[in-house]
């Protein structure tokens, strides 16, 4: 029985019933790439390929194409020279890449059914999209966010040629075994515990923050989409840039799982938590902070304690924090998942000199804490460090 590989621009091709039987029931599934497909995101070009045998669906490869710059992988004032130098040739350290995998997923979602071959399918796979890249004149295609739990794939990837890059790593917080906030916070070091009662008293002096929560946006669009490019303009790692239009379709495709926490200082809006919200896992999504208030009422932390609190008492067990910011996330308890990049290039003598390059851009080189706490621990999930 022979595989039959096709691709397709439209994930509506696709039922959502083939879609969930195929993935099972993750927070970011059918309704999710359907909003980035519906959102006008400039910098991508969204594609499923599909598997099938005897005319049945038994893979989806959710992939995008987009011209990626080695900025987003480097940090400091090297990155500040490369954005120089872009500023006058804008090609320079920028790529176009096929990435197998989402642009805003918080890790990589197999979609191969559990009866098939995975290595028949994953070789099926690749054979197809090289002749896809071949036309779109790409040299270079990423399996995305992989985790520890991908060793069979992972396997099955290096028997293809591909070789492995440690990407920046998710963070999550286990809030099983706390009955309250109060009851998590103690479990905190003794230096954070008292440093985030001193900036919650002092916050709590100044202003009387509340917090509502919402599964539409309704009249708050131009000041949530505000406060996000606020956040997104003021982060070093950016790859990519939501649309209004994204924030409108998420509540519209994913109405039972898409919640908005607003903070709001009286009346004005000034922070806010988008989240997914499924089997028990909130993933805070993305965030904005006004800048002219959020280091004085201290908003990342008063936003942290409400949705730790929310999630709590709402028998929501995992807090997903996500990439980046790593410092204050590991105080507060988080832990580290890693995550890892699978890289190969069509042309098998470039090929030959991935590996070496890759290890000279990947994200721990660029990152302090990221390079301190991964130098030992990579493998696992790493405890938080106080």
């Amino acid at each position: 029985m022979i595989w039959e590989f096709s691709i397709t621009r439209d994930i509506k091709q696709i039922p959502q019933s083939e879609w969930d039987r195929i993935f099972g029931d993750p927070a970011e599934g059918y309704g999710y790439h359907k909003t980035l497909q519906e959102s006008q995101l400039k910098e991508f070009e969204f594609y499923y390929l599909i598997g099938r045998r005897d005319n049945n669906i038994t893979a989806i490869f959710p992939f995008f194409t987009t011209d990626f710059s080695f900025t987003t992988l480097i940090q400091g004032p090297l990155q500040k020279i490369i954005f120089g130098i872009q500023s006058k040739f804008s090609r320079f350290l920028k790529f176009k890449l096929l990435f197998i995998g989402s642009p805003t997923t918080e890790e990589f979602y197999l979609g191969v059914r559990a009866d098939e071959d995975l290595n028949t399918a994953v070789s099926g796979a690749i054979k197809k999209l090289a002749g896809f890249a071949k036309n779109k004149k790409i040299m270079t295609c990423l399996f995305y966010n992989l985790k520890k739990e991908h060793r069979a794939l992972a396997e099955a990837l290096k028997a293809n040629g591909f070789f492995p890059m440690e990407d920046y790593p998710n963070t999550l917080i286990d809030l099983n075994g706390s009955a309250s906030l109060e009851d998590y916070t103690s479990r905190l070091s003794a230096n954070t515990r008292k440093d985030l009662k001193r900036k919650l008293k002092k916050s709590g002096g100044l202003t009387k923050l509340t917090t509502e929560t919402k599964n539409e946006l309704a009249e708050n669009e131009k000041e949530i989409y505000s406060l996000y490019l606020n956040n997104f303009l003021g982060s070093e790692v950016q790859f990519e840039i939501l649309t209004p239009e994204f924030f409108r379709n998420i509540f519209n495709n994913m109405p039972q799982n898409a919640k908005l926490f607003i903070t709001r200082d009286k009346n004005k809006i000034v922070a806010f938590n988008l989240c997914i919200i499924k089997n028990g896992l909130c993933i805070d999504k993305f965030i904005g902070f006004d800048p002219a208030v959020s280091h004085q009422y201290h908003l990342y932390y008063a936003t942290f304690c409400h949705n730790i609190d929310w999630c709590i008492k709402n028998n929501i067990r995992q807090y997903q924090m996500g990439i980046t910011d790593y410092h204050p996330k590991l105080r507060l308890g988080a832990k580290l998942i890693p995550l890892t990049n699978y890289v190969r290039v069509f042309n098998p003598w470039l090929n030959f000199f991935l590996r070496p390059a890759l290890k000279i851009v990947e994200p721990k080189n660029f990152d302090p804490t990221l390079r301190k706490v991964l130098s030992k621990h990579y493998a696992g999930v790493i405890p938080a460090k106080s």
